[in-house]
C-alpha cells in the first residue's frame, strides 16, 4: 500500500470504504505516471475509516506534486 515507514494502515470500522477497491487505488498510486482518478469507493460493513483513507490519499497526493 504504502512505502512510507511511518504509514501503520487503516483502521477497519462499522461502514467504511471497501477494502480491496482502496487496495487496488492506492497500489495505482504508487505506479509512475499521472495519478488515476479517486474513484467513489462502495461503502461496505468492516471497511477502512473513511476519514483515514481520504487523509493518506491526500497526502500522497501531495507528495507526488
Amino acid at each position: 500500500m504504502s512505502t512510507s515507514p511511518e504509514f501503520r494502515g487503516f483502521d477497519l470500522v462499522r461502514r467504511g470504504y471497501d477494502r480491496p477497491e482502496v487496495d487496488r487505488y492506492l497500489s495505482a498510486l504508487s505506479e509512475a505516471g499521472s495519478p488515476p482518478p479517486r474513484p467513489d469507493f462502495p461503502i461496505r460493513w468492516r471497511g477502512y475509516d473513511r476519514e483515514q483513507v481520504d487523509a493518506r490519499i491526500a497526502d500522497l497526493l501531495r507528495g507526488r506534486a
